[in-house]
């Protein structure tokens, strides 16, 4: 009997250890508290130290990056790389806490990144991996980080694991994932060294937002979470029964940290606040300190007349996000509002009207004359080119697999970009539907634009390899070899045709300070058009006569901030 009791005993006692190890500690975010440690408005990305002593962070200025340590307890800063021309795709300290891990670009290679170490008090970087595209994330051992990679010309991303030193680059599974930093925000590797988890936009069959966990042992994938909307880069808590995921909010414009448990897959929330927390998070070695960036910006509608962007006055105002802008039937503008809405307003911002609500994911907008209104709109699983009455109503189907689209001037046809078998073609389409004509094959992504004569289309490609460069072709409105090609400049956006025709103007960020450059189609230098000295430019347009230029015109702030005592 004494032994049966002695064996019962230790019984319990083992199974209450184990149930104590392997308990699952319930998040308490009531009791979370949230420190904002930068308040300059420009931290872009963000780390912590395994022992939560230091942050390290990205620093925008104008176009210009440079990388800055805070330590946490003294509220110091300093600075351990200096300002350059560069961009940061991601930022991680070694498990250790002595190195920086961080991926950039350099100037002449703007879509090909390189991972670096550096002491954490600055020196000499030193270049560990070529191509890629995301910070790394260690395996609780230290000895591998995992990292992804995007592959060019194709609709895939590859998980890929390496030595500490960079060495042994091998890889462990291949997805089918949009290959752009947005669709890639990084691995996060278990507490148990048995899994990584990662968030993609994945092509296929639909396009949806996964968060993805794949078993180091032999690479095979477990969709643990699916979603509509944007799904950030995940962190494994210390128990590894659950991730804490950035998740968007849909019209709301605004990214919320939830937590989703594992294997189940079932998601709780986590904040409830009226922050952006981005699209990375990074947690200490115990798990229980986390950092992110709040983001915020505002966008409204200007118009210059006569061009003149001297004279340019905001039309729109409030807390709404007014993104994107064209011209509409008469003498209204169509607005993409909180990259949900399309909006109808008048040249002076009265009589604003929703035309369309909850248009999810859509990129571009147009008026066909005086009839229709085209627009691109997510249906939850691929995006397809619609159209409507212009009050928004006789909603009907053009095409599928969509990414932009535009109507001619008289409204009677309209070019239309979608990507078949992994390769990006442009296509001319009757207004009132039928049968597509192919134009061009363009790789990478980007605009396909109507010249304002309707004689010839501009369209964005990407072009060489490993370091593909964007380049603008222009050919004729039925299709042709391309009659003019230029090199686009690093961090250009929003491709326009002038008033006239007869150059090319996209936006540029210097100094700070958004503006509208040109290029002549007759060759040459491209030159400066406007000179704005604050402020950035996210859409500009010119209206049907050619004589007020629309802009969309704000700002953004971002911070880092520290959440802790959550658990």
């Amino acid at each position: 009997m004494i032994a049966a009791v002695v064996v019962i005993v230790v019984a319990a006692a083992a199974f209450l250890g184990y149930r104590t190890l392997h308990h699952r500690h319930e998040l308490n975010p009531q009791n979370m508290e949230i420190t904002k440690l930068t308040d300059s408005g420009k931290a872009s990305q963000v780390a912590i130290s395994p022992d939560g002593q230091y942050v390290v962070y990205v620093k925008r200025e104008g176009e210009l990056q440079s990388l800055w340590m805070r330590h946490v307890a003294t509220k110091s800063d300093v600075q351990v790389l200096a300002p350059d021309q560069v961009g940061f795709s991601g930022l991680s300290f070694s498990p250790d806490g002595n190195y920086i891990y961080f991926v950039r670009s350099d100037k002449s290679t703007e879509l090909y990144n390189y991972l670096y170490a550096m002491p954490v008090l600055g020196g000499t970087p030193r270049q560990l991996i070529r191509d890629i595209d995301t910070p790394v994330s260690f395996s609780p051992d230290g000895k591998q980080f995992a990292f992804m990679r995007g592959v060019p010309n194709t609709t895939a991303a590859e998980l890929r694991i390496a030595s500490a030193d960079g060495t042994g680059d091998r890889l462990l599974v291949r997805l089918p994932a949009t290959p752009f930093t947005i669709g890639m925000l990084g691995p996060s590797w278990s507490p148990d060294g048995k899994k990584i988890a990662l968030s993609m936009l994945e092509t296929g069959k639909q396009l949806r937002w996964v968060l993805n966990v794949i078993q180091v042992a032999d690479g095979s994938v477990q969709p643990l979470y699916t979603a509509t909307e944007f799904l950030g880069r995940p962190v494994w808590l210390s128990e590894g029964d659950s991730l804490l995921v950035p998740i968007g909010l849909g019209r709301q414009n605004r990214n919320q940290i939830w937590e989703i448990s594992y294997p189940e897959g079932q998601r709780h929330r986590f904040t409830n606040d009226l922050s952006n927390y981005g699209g990375r998070l990074d947690l200490t070695r115990d798990r229980d300190t986390l950092v992110a960036v709040d983001q915020k910006q505002t966008s409204h509608i200007w118009i210059a007349p006569g061009g003149k962007p001297e004279s340019a006055s905001q039309i729109t105002s409030g807390e709404t996000l007014d993104r994107a802008v064209g011209p509409g039937p008469g003498n209204k503008l169509l607005i993409r509002s909180e990259d949900s809405d399309l909006v109808s307003i008048n040249s002076d911002g009265s009589q604003r009207t929703t035309l369309v609500s909850e248009v999810r994911n859509y990129n571009s907008h147009s008026a066909c004359g005086e009839r229709y209104l085209l627009f691109d709109s997510y249906n939850g699983s691929e995006s397809q080119l619609m159209r409507s009455d212009l009050d928004g109503s006789n909603m009907a189907k053009l095409a599928d697999r969509v990414a932009e689209s535009q109507c001619s001037p008289d409204g009677k046809w309209l070019v239309y970009r979608t990507n078949v078998h992994s390769v990006d073609k442009i296509f001319r389409l009757p207004v009132e539907g039928g049968t597509p004509t192919e134009l061009a094959t363009a790789a990478g992504g980007g605009d396909s634009l109507i010249s304002p004569d309707a004689k010839f289309i501009a369209y964005t490609y990407e072009e060489g390899s490993p370091v593909p460069a964007v380049k603008v072709a222009i050919i004729p409105a039925e299709g042709g070899a391309p009659l003019h090609v230029f090199q686009t400049p690093a961090g250009f956006a929003s491709l326009r045709w002038s008033p006239d025709g007869k150059a090319l103007q996209y936006v540029l960020t210097r100094n700070g300070a958004g503006n509208i450059w040109e290029q002549s189609l007759s060759g040459g230098d491209s030159h400066q058009f406007t000179h704005f000295t604050s402020g950035l430019i996210f859409d500009f347009s010119w209206s049907r006569d050619g004589k007020p230029m629309l802009l969309s015109r704000g700002d953004r702030a971002s911070d880092v901030v520290m959440m802790s005592k959550f658990r």
